[in-house]
């Protein structure tokens, strides 16, 4: 195959790896650009944890303010977790105007929404979309 061909490929195309600390703890978080979604894997411990997939709804339109609807699924892990999927949902609104989606797999032992807001800022400036 020729690069042209490869460049079509949903295969990654960007990659950022950081080591953070977050609530006083080294995180290592990874972001990775694909075609079609962005997938987020912050961990403290080595660990995926709770793998959560977010996308805006095709038949969603827009109500004219810019407000969309997004469904938000935990695929494994803790189903109860309420940060983890607010965090899902701050961070598919900013993807999904690349028209992309997100996978996320999350690891982080005291997940607060201060945690979760600098976790959230870190994947904006860190963006591959």
């Amino acid at each position: 195959l020729g690069s042209d061909a490869m460049a079509a490929h949903p295969l990654e195309k960007s990659i950022r790896k950081l080591r953070v600390t977050l609530d006083g703890k080294a995180t290592d978080i990874v972001i990775t650009g694909y075609s079609n979604a962005v997938m987020l894997i912050a961990t403290q411990n080595g660990k995926c944890g709770t793998w959560v997939s977010a996308k805006r709804d095709a038949s969603a339109v827009s109500d004219g303010e810019g407000n969309a609807t997004y469904t938000v699924k935990t695929l494994l892990g803790k189903r109860d977790e309420v940060m983890i999927e607010l965090m899902a949902r701050a961070l598919i609104t900013k993807i999904a105007n690349a028209n992309k989606s997100l996978l996320m797999a999350i690891n982080i032992k005291s997940l607060t929404t201060s945690v979760a807001k600098d976790l959230i800022d870190i994947v904006v400036k860190n963006k591959v979309w």
